[in-house]
């Protein structure tokens, strides 16, 4: 939503006869949808996530760590990408590492990886 100005994209399934769904209203304003996003980039350009800088593509998200009573916390890294006002199609994404710790460490390398191979499958066009 925060990628798509504000609006929360519409559903399509892959699998099954399902119809998408009816255009969603405006959740956020375009403006405030681009606050969040660019501080989503800049946990990526100088906070929490600098892993994620490997990517090719410039990718705006939110790093979590979630605390487990006796045992490592869970590491997530949450966004979108690219980040960048290019028009065209993006990808919203979670990494979800049980027990990874810290989600900038761990995480957003992933995503960074994950966003790659969006990249080479041409799903940016």
């Amino acid at each position: 939503m925060i990628a798509n100005g504000g609006k929360i994209p519409n559903v399509h399934f892959v699998n099954g006869n399902q119809q998408p769904s009816p255009p969603q209203p405006q959740f956020l304003s375009p403006e405030s949808a681009a606050v969040l996003g660019n501080a989503m980039r800049l946990a990526v350009t100088d906070g929490t996530a600098v892993k994620a800088m490997m990517s090719p593509v410039p990718i705006a998200g939110k790093t979590g760590t979630a605390e487990v009573k006796g045992a490592q916390s869970h590491a997530w890294f949450a966004g979108f990408a690219p980040a960048d006002a290019t028009p065209g199609r993006r990808i919203a994404f979670a990494v979800f590492v049980e027990n990874g710790q810290y989600g900038g460490a761990v995480a957003a390398p992933i995503a960074s990886d994950l966003v790659a191979a969006a990249m080479e499958c041409e799903l940016f066009r």
